[in-house]
């Protein structure tokens, strides 16, 4: 069976408003009954695959009836909400999908797919198929699909169209949120695609026992190259860029000798708690502000106890904020990597990068218009994709570092050797820093500062 590589990638939802149960299309499907979606499906989004440059009036086109028959309508890259809209008139009544050229439609881009997992339902590659392309953290939640937890007996894993030239991994576990056993499949540069028609046969038994699934695979991240802001900890005075919050007040920040430190109390946090009720927004942060797409990236010093609990943080306001960060050893996560998404007082775990025994940990958050993607390194030049997700937050935020003691877990102290902002190469001239200084001529006393920054950078580098 050859890979797919898609000129679009279609992920279809339950209800209106990417509601619901989900699911992706990317070949054509002569009767949705048989992905899960009889009559079913009421808002999508369609997005450009890696080959959609080869036929740019490529379109989905929805089929009233099965075998691509009755009503039609087609749609090119792009989000529609609601096919109830009058608009469409559309809405329950999908019976088939398929693909076809029509006119060219602007619409948002895809990240990478470095892999294409499709489980089955039964063994030998039968039953209901679900087409993995990122991680899922609950097969039992609307993002993942109610109808497949524990239900998959068969895989096919397939070589994507970005695949790492180091190779990658599909990693299966037993329970949600990445707990649980876990079954790990590699995939060398030199394998085209891998079959498992009988999970139950392995000596793991992880046949109809799957409910979360990661693809751990390795990213240059190379597309924000220009630094334009850059804060090496050094000296203790604050740069006037940043602004520090701690609703608390039990927080500590103290700059050393070339890094931060930040001290967290048991129970600040940053959630709205279950069903958005009971929560703690306490956690304190260092914030600055900044517009358009980004890259920020910070390396942190990871001790013996896994003290730390903090790291990247992109935040609009308390309904909207995303957090890449290295939890706690006495925490639930034990040290792992964690990507968060917050919106609307609901939290959502997009994803988990694992890296708990590790001397120091490099983290980068990346902004693409609404598209976040996250990434964690321990040399900073080999980045681990850890997740993407998409939140709308309009074009200025702010940016920055935090730490958090979650729980009843004692107190941490998260460590930031640097904290760096990067812009595409072309828009490096756009940023302006909100407190850029003026042209004038030097102070002595800003002179005398600057060589007493430098004599700290060079003690600090003999240390």
């Amino acid at each position: 069976m050859p890979v797919v590589i898609p000129r679009l990638i279609v992920e279809v939802f339950q209800h209106t408003n990417f509601r619901g149960r989900m699911g992706y299309v990317l070949e054509p499907v002569p009767h949705t009954g048989h992905i899960g979606f009889q009559d079913n499906i009421s808002s999508l989004r369609v997005y450009k695959g890696p080959n959609f440059s080869g036929s740019p009036n490529y379109k989905v086109i929805l089929h009233q009836h099965v075998n691509y028959k009755g009503k039609k309508l087609p749609l090119g890259p792009g989000f529609y909400p609601n096919l109830h809209d009058v608009a469409f008139n559309f809405a329950d009544r999908v019976s088939s999908i398929s693909f076809g050229s029509t006119i060219d439609v602007v619409g948002p881009e895809w990240g990478t797919i470095p892999m294409i997992v499709d489980c089955y339902e039964h063994v030998e590659f039968k039953g209901k198929k679900i087409t993995i392309l990122r991680d899922i953290a609950n097969l039992r939640t609307p993002q993942g699909g109610t109808w497949f937890e524990d239900r998959i007996s068969s895989i096919r894993i397939f070589k994507g169209p970005n695949f790492p030239p180091d190779g990658a991994e599909v990693v299966f576990y037993e329970h949600p949120d990445f707990e649980g056993a876990k079954l790990s499949i590699r995939m060398e540069p030199s394998e085209f695609k891998k079959e498992f028609p009988n999970l139950h046969l392995l000596p793991q038994s992880f046949g109809d026992s799957i409910s979360a699934i990661k693809i751990e695979g390795w990213a240059s991240s190379g597309e924000f190259s220009e630094m334009v802001f850059e804060d090496e900890f050094i000296g203790n005075d604050m740069r006037p860029e940043w602004k520090w919050v701690d609703p608390q007040g039990g927080g500590g920040w103290t700059e050393r000798q070339g890094y931060l430190e930040m001290r967290t109390d048991p129970g600040q946090d940053l959630w709205h708690g279950p069903n958005g009720r009971d929560g703690d927004m306490t956690a304190p942060r260092l914030l600055m502000e900044v517009s358009e797409d980004f890259s920020i990236e910070t390396r942190m010093r990871i001790s013996p106890q896994l003290r730390e609990h903090g790291g990247l943080i992109v935040w609009k306001n308390e309904n909207q904020f995303v957090r890449l960060e290295k939890t706690s050893g006495p925490h639930a996560f034990r040290g792992d990597v964690r990507f968060e998404r917050h919106v609307n007082r609901r939290f959502h775990l997009v994803g988990r990068g694992g890296m708990r025994n590790v001397r120091e940990l490099f983290l980068r958050l990346e902004r693409r218009g609404n598209q976040f993607s996250s990434f964690a390194s321990q040399d900073g030049i080999h980045w681990k994709g850890v997740g993407i997700t998409r939140v709308a937050m309009g074009p200025r935020v702010q940016v920055g570092l935090h730490a958090l003691c979650p729980g009843n877990i004692p107190p941490t102290m998260t460590r930031f050797d640097y904290f760096r902002i990067f812009k595409r190469k072309g828009e490096a001239s756009q940023y302006v820093s909100i407190f850029a200084e003026q042209p004038d001529e030097q102070s002595d006393a800003e002179t005398e500062r600057e060589r007493a920054d430098d004599r700290r950078r060079a003690m600090r580098d003999l240390t």
